[in-house]
């Protein structure tokens, strides 16, 4: 077992310069705008190209898997990298154009191959994306917690990163069904929303492609001059005591809550997280300008939560912050269908269906922005209780590990996908407001138990976390007195 840190007093905190913390913050954008691209696959591919649903699923969920196996060994690379700019800088560079290229592929396959052919596309594809997004994000949010040590300033380099992250996407998913995505008249004669036309998505890829080097390159840029500040790697005695560092990171109890809670909410995720396009186009019949405006007002969510989860967090504490967030985040996020299903809603056309997506979007994604806020604190708090009891830096490490766990469940529960819309005969090529009532009740019935379980069982897990403000001030006292010990 490893010998426990002495104590000692909570060393001075290090202010990073405000170019630092916002390009920290620019970052985020792009693993956002990965996950709009990857939104539009199953309706793009499905129900535009006419690929079958449950090939797009299953694609999905491969690829996530690769990503999930790949993700830990990124990290665990960066973690002990040595060159000249630092441990994380060269994989947040040699990102930016492979990323770039994937995510415009996506959305821009060719329309002449068959379907066995554009599915293997797709698979190349979405893994390229992934994975090439993973080798700048893992390592761009492993700087987190060398940033900013202490336990509250972490909470607000949390905030700017989610904050912005969450903004310039949702900006730019408003411009794209704005402008890109336009209104059209298919063969037959039907008048069929902006998202269902072929001709946007082509233009769509092109705007995530351009944004996300953008993205990548100002963070890379804007944080290199941190490098000289960051922890060096220390290299392990032998390939024992890299296992030793590795098996007792992932099982520290606090890491395995939050980790227990990602794998179980990914489920739920995985399962249901590709049907909410079908739900906008299908069981709302939302047209791309009436999608534009609710996530246009989605715009105050990110700055309503960014405002409040400091205050929660001082108020009530980290973990009971987030776990009043995630709950009251489900709450909303299925009123709107539990009042459609009880009848209680006026039929789709009406403008209170609008507003009514809109106000109830906004306040969900705002509590969801308190919880991921918190939640990337609580993990970074994590690093220094691991360091006290390995003598590592592991911040690579634990969060690629608690992201491959995720994912690996998620691409797990995305295979579902197709089968869920299979199951409950979801129609190829549908026309909104042709679809079968029985089919979109099915949708819902489906939809809501799923989320409101796996959710639930999230929030008891995240009950298992332990790391308070004095556990942290702490852990980062014990570090700097065998900081000093070393000397």
């Amino acid at each position: 077992m490893a010998e426990t840190l002495p104590e000692a007093t909570v060393p001075p905190k290090r202010r990073i310069s405000a170019v630092s913390k916002y390009s920290y913050a620019i970052g985020a954008v792009a693993f956002g705008l990965k996950g709009v691209a990857l939104a539009q696959l199953m309706l793009f591919y499905n129900q535009v190209l006419g690929l079958p649903a449950s090939w797009v699923s299953i694609v999905i969920g491969i690829a996530l898997i690769v990503d999930a196996i790949v993700d830990p060994l990124i990290g665990q690379i960066s973690d002990t990298w040595r060159s000249r700019w630092g441990r994380r800088h060269p994989f947040m560079y040699a990102s930016a154009v492979p990323a770039t290229v994937a995510v415009w592929a996506l959305l821009n396959p060719p329309r002449d191959w068959p379907p066995e052919a554009l599915v293997a596309y797709l698979l190349a594809c979405v893994i390229a994306a992934r994975v090439s997004i993973s080798m700048f994000e893992i390592p761009s949010a492993a700087l987190l917690p060398e940033l900013a040590q202490d336990y509250d300033d972490r909470t607000v380099l949390s905030t700017w990163r989610s904050l912005v992250g969450l903004v310039l996407p949702i900006a730019i998913v408003v411009v794209a069904m704005t402008v890109l995505m336009t209104p059209f008249v298919d063969a037959q004669g039907h008048s069929m929303p902006g998202q269902l036309n072929p001709a946007g998505y082509a233009k769509y890829g092109v705007l995530l492609a351009v944004v996300i080097f953008l993205s990548i390159m100002v963070s890379a840029l804007g944080t290199h001059r941190e490098v000289k500040h960051l922890s060096p790697p220390v290299p392990h005695a032998s390939v024992a005591a890299l296992f030793s560092t590795v098996r007792t990171t992932l099982l520290d109890r606090n890491f395995l809550a939050l980790s227990v809670a990602g794998i179980v909410a990914g489920v739920g995720t995985g399962l249901v997280g590709g049907l909410t396009e079908y739900f906008n186009t299908y069981f709302w019949e939302l047209s791309a300008a009436q999608i534009s405006s609710i996530t246009g007002a989605l715009l105050i969510s990110p700055i309503a939560g960014a405002m409040a989860s400091r205050y929660f967090a001082r108020r009530f504490g980290k973990k009971r912050a987030v776990m009043t967030a995630y709950f009251l985040a489900v709450f909303f996020g299925l009123l709107p269908i539990g009042l459609r299903m009880l009848g209680w809603l006026p039929p789709n056309g009406s403008p209170v269906i609008v507003v009514l997506l809109a106000v109830d979007s906004t306040v969900a994604v705002a509590l969801v922005v308190i919880a991921i806020i918190l939640g990337t604190s609580m993990m970074a708090d994590i690093v220094e209780q691991v360091q006290t009891k390995t003598g590592q830096r592991s911040e690579g490490l634990i969060f690629s590990a608690d992201t491959m766990f995720k994912q690996i469940v998620t691409g797990v529960g995305s295979m579902g996908t197709g089968i869920i819309l299979t199951f409950i005969a979801f129609p190829q090529h549908a026309v909104p407001g042709h679809v079968p009532v029985d089919v979109l009740h099915r949708l819902a019935l489906v939809y809501m138990p799923i989320t409101l379980v796996t959710n639930c069982l999230a929030i008891i897990a995240i009950s298992f976390y332990s790391i308070s403000r004095e556990e942290h001030e702490s852990n980062l006292a014990r570090i700097a007195a065998a900081g000093k010990a070393s000397r």
